[in-house]
């Protein structure tokens, strides 16, 4: 039904209006809503992030600082391979990981609908 129709519809029946109390209920509903103290941030689900990031971050500046052996030859080229290599080991198999568990959930989400 087109929203025109509804209207010629309802403008036929001037007897419609809302039942006892029903103006009064919403109002009050929409007040406690607004006065309503705002959602706690939920620590609980979020610390472990927040520690994995800062346990990241130390690292780094512990990789940064450790003493690196210099040779007599000159500056090794594949140097930076000894860090880069493990965090990028990591990152591949935490987003290997990541697509695995998305995947899984998304498709137990659609078996039970």
């Amino acid at each position: 039904m087109k929203p025109e129709e509804f209207d010629r519809l309802l403008a036929d029946e001037s007897d419609i209006v809302p039942s006892s109390g029903f103006v009064a209920s919403v109002m009050e509903a929409v007040t406690t809503e607004a006065t309503a103290p705002p959602l706690a941030f939920p620590w609980s689900r979020a610390w472990p992030l927040a520690a994995g990031f800062a346990a990241l971050m130390v690292w780094l500046v512990f990789l940064q600082f450790r003493p690196v052996a210099t040779t007599t030859t000159g500056p090794d080229l594949y140097a930076w391979f000894e860090t880069i290599v493990p965090m990028a080991t990591g990152w591949v198999a935490g987003g290997l990981l990541m697509t695995v568990a998305l995947t899984a959930w998304s498709l137990r989400l659609a078996r039970f609908r």
